[in-house]
């Protein structure tokens, strides 16, 4: 059964994908990879001879929206933006469970079609959860992790979620009013264009949306991870506090290299921090 509630909302989102895939204007591969997950597709871009950087976006955003921010990075990586399976997205719908290593059996069967053995990874929000999964499951294959603003490792405030988020949200779902739907976009969104307001709408009222919230990632799940570890935060984000996350991630990771945070941001970035973002996630890598 899809996860879509209608044909014309499926239509719509993969229409909104190849509009931000085309507005990233890079050159791109694009392919699927089989899966015990089913098919898993990924946007490639950057030589063939260039170390690999794999691309976990953000919850039904898929890949063209993380690529975005960084897609200068495919001049000294090659890109493997990763459409995660049971979202919004070109992969297949299929939901796994989120305890247990389901996501990182998913993971390392798709790196496995990709023929790739070790990765630097960028985590977006809920890429993270899919990175701290990778942690857990095969450390191992790990040279760099760069989490933005991720999911997995604080909760957000109670109180402020239910008044930012919950009774906005459950408003828009009662009136279908778009001024309801930016009072909710308003918590996460600095700026909010046509192409965002589109897509949270039909994501909203025409997709079976997945409202389990990331496992928080506990000490045995990060014990083995002995490479180099860099976190961005945002110091207005609802979803995951920026102090609170950076506080935990210096608990978990001894090899903790670098944060940063961005400043007067809240949970998805103004398009005028882009390069601000692909600078310091560049010099990391290249450190």
């Amino acid at each position: 059964m899809s996860l879509y509630k209608n044909p014309e909302a499926q239509q719509t989102m993969m229409r909104l994908y190849d509009e931000k895939l085309a507005a990233c204007g890079i050159e791109y591969e694009s392919v699927y990879v089989d899966t015990p997950a089913g098919k898993t597709h990924v946007i490639i871009s950057g030589d063939a001879k260039l170390p690999p950087l794999v691309v976990f976006h953000g919850i039904n955003a898929g890949a063209p929206l993380a690529l975005e921010a960084i897609r200068h990075l495919n001049q000294t990586y090659r890109i493997y933006g990763i459409d995660t399976v049971g979202q919004a997205t070109r992969s297949a719908e299929t939901r796994l469970p989120m305890k247990g290593d389901a996501y990182g059996e998913w993971i390392a069967a798709t790196l496995d079609g990709l023929q790739l053995e070790k990765v630097n990874v960028l985590a977006i929000s809920y890429g993270a959860f899919l990175l701290q999964k990778m942690m857990a499951y095969q450390p191992d294959r790990l040279l760099k992790s760069v989490f933005v603003v991720p999911s997995g490792f604080v909760s957000g405030n109670f109180w402020r979620s239910m008044k930012e988020l919950s009774f906005p949200l459950m408003r828009f779902l009662r009136s279908k009013k778009e001024s309801d739907l930016l009072k909710f976009m308003d918590a996460f969104f600095i700026t909010k264009d046509k192409h965002s307001i589109e897509m949270q709408k039909t994501l909203l009222l025409g997709f079976k949306m997945d409202y389990r919230r990331p496992i928080l990632v506990k000490h045995q799940d990060t014990a083995n991870v002995k490479t180099p570890v860099y976190v961005m935060v945002a110091d207005d984000d609802i979803f995951f506090p920026g102090d609170k996350t950076l506080k935990r991630c210096a608990e978990l990771f001894p090899s903790l290299k670098d944060t940063y945070i961005l400043k007067q941001s809240k949970h998805v970035p103004d398009q005028s921090r882009y390069a601000e973002i692909e600078q310091i996630i560049a010099q990391w890598l290249n450190n």
